[in-house]
């Protein structure tokens, strides 16, 4: 496994326990992630969606990440 699958892996666990959408800041400084170039890597898989939307974390509307629906249940 890569270290973009398991970061990937580790964002989506992260969002799909809290059950919510975050911003890209608050999911680098939560998971504590070492570069938004590796976020923005894990992002391009299939896992997640863009959407305009209120980050729970930082209270700003934004440019949001969630889980796409069956995406815990895809074989990495």
């Amino acid at each position: 496994m890569t270290g973009v699958h398991h970061l990937a892996q580790r964002v989506a666990a992260f969002l799909q326990k809290r059950n919510g959408a975050y911003c890209e800041s608050c999911l680098i400084e939560r998971l504590l992630i070492a570069s938004r170039a590796a976020l923005k890597a894990a992002l391009e898989t299939d896992r997640f969606s863009v959407r305009i939307g209120v980050c729970p974390d930082c209270k700003t509307r934004k440019q949001v990440i969630a889980c796409r629906d069956n995406a815990g249940s895809k074989a990495a």
